[in-house]
């Protein structure tokens, strides 16, 4: 069977509890993209990533350090100063790709784009994420009518808690960190 569309999935680094949660949700439903005819490549700029190993992904990860991928469907990326590796030497030569979800059919035309807008309220863009199973139940419209339905239901604390325990508990970890160093 031929590639009927690529879902492209953009995210921070291996070191991201949510970017992680996020492609293990995708790696999940992988088969089911593969019955429509998809297939899922997750996209970063940071050199050396190993989230495929460490997620044990069964759908290929690229770097795009100079994040040309990032600029052909506008992903914001962070530059590298204000990422958290800043001083990793070779960390993020070109800035960071924050999250984003592209969907394009067979001949490369854009079925879905959304991009995360970084806020205090979506913990710097980690939230917020349009939810893998609410994007799978638009496939068949995307693909269909060549354009998403009405918004997607998206990530939270809530659906972190409730999917990823143990990412939620680093996550809250984290979050009282900050909230002692206030």
């Amino acid at each position: 069977m031929s590639t009927l569309f690529t879902i492209k999935v953009f995210f921070r680094g291996d070191w991201c509890p949510w970017c992680n949660a996020y492609l293990s949700d995708f790696n999940k439903h992988l088969s089911t993209i593969e019955d429509m005819g998809g297939r899922v490549l997750a996209i970063t700029s940071q050199a050396g990533n190993k989230s495929k190993t460490n997620n044990n992904l069964d759908f290929d990860v690229i770097v795009d350090e100079n994040n040309v991928e990032a600029a052909k469907y506008d992903i914001f990326v962070t530059p590298k100063a204000e990422t958290p590796l800043k001083d990793v030497k070779d960390a993020y030569p070109h800035g960071m790709v924050q999250p984003g979800v592209v969907i394009e059919d067979a001949t490369g035309n854009l079925l879905y784009r959304w991009a995360i807008i970084s806020s205090e309220m979506n913990l710097g863009g980690a939230s917020d994420r349009p939810l893998v199973s609410e994007i799978l139940g638009g496939l068949e419209h995307i693909l269909t009518h060549k354009v998403a339905p009405n918004a997607f239901a998206t990530t939270d604390m809530a659906y972190l808690e409730a999917h990823h325990p143990e990412t939620y508990q680093m996550v809250q970890a984290y979050l009282a960190g900050l909230n002692e160093t206030v």
